[in-house]
C-alpha cells in the first residue's frame, strides 16, 4: 500500500525537467560561442545541472577553460534563447543514424557505440542489452542524445532563475589519461 506522503523520485520531479532542459539551453549557448566545442554529458544535479564541454586547446597547447567573462556572454545567451520558447521534442535514431549525425561529436559517438554494445545503459551504468536505436531531443536546431525527461518548451526555464555560477575540470569518464 503506498502513502499519498511518499516523496517523488527526483528524476520524477519537475525541478529535474527544468535543470535537465537547462542544461540542454546552456549546451546550446555554448556552441553559439565556441562552435568546434565537443559535448559531452549534462545532466541535473541535486543543486542545479553542469554539463560537460572540450574546447579544444589554447595557443601554448593547454586545455581551454571558460573564462569569467565568457560564462557571463553564455548565460546572457541562455537568457535569450529560453525566452524564445522553443519545443524539445523527443524522437529516436537508429544506432547508424546517430553515428552520422553526431559524426563530429567524438564523446557522443562512443557513448552510443557503448549503449549499441551493452556495455553501458543510457544512465551510464553498466549492463549487458545492447540497443538498436538511442532517444535524442531538440529545440530549436540543437540535437542531443538524451533520454529525458524535459520540459514542453524552453520558456518553463525562467530566464530570470538561470545563473552560471562556476567551472570546473574534468577528465572524461573519470580517467586522467582522457581530455
Amino acid at each position: 500500500m503506498s502513502s499519498a506522503h511518499e516523496e517523488v523520485p527526483y528524476n520524477e520531479t519537475e525541478l529535474y525537467r527544468i535543470r535537465h532542459s537547462a542544461a540542454h539551453v546552456m549546451a546550446e549557448a555554448v556552441l553559439e560561442h565556441f562552435p568546434e566545442a565537443k559535448l559531452a554529458i549534462g545532466p541535473p544535479i541535486e543543486d542545479g545541472f553542469y554539463y560537460d564541454f572540450d574546447l579544444g586547446k589554447n595557443d601554448d597547447g593547454k586545455p581551454r577553460t571558460f573564462s569569467p567573462e565568457d560564462l557571463e556572454a553564455i548565460e546572457a545567451t541562455m537568457k535569450k534563447l529560453l525566452k524564445q520558447n522553443a519545443k524539445f521534442e523527443h524522437r529516436t535514431m537508429s544506432i547508424a543514424e546517430a553515428e552520422k549525425f553526431f559524426a563530429n561529436q567524438p564523446y557522443k559517438l562512443e557513448l552510443i557505440r557503448d549503449l549499441a554494445a551493452g556495455k553501458v545503459d543510457e544512465n551510464g551504468n553498466p549492463t549487458s542489452e545492447p540497443v538498436n536505436e538511442v532517444g535524442i531531443y531538440q529545440h530549436r536546431n540543437f540535437v542531443d542524445l538524451c533520454r529525458g525527461p524535459h520540459v514542453n518548451f524552453t520558456k518553463q526555464v525562467k530566464a530570470n532563475a538561470v545563473k552560471l555560477l562556476r567551472t570546473s575540470g574534468a577528465y572524461w569518464r573519470g580517467d586522467e589519461h582522457n581530455p
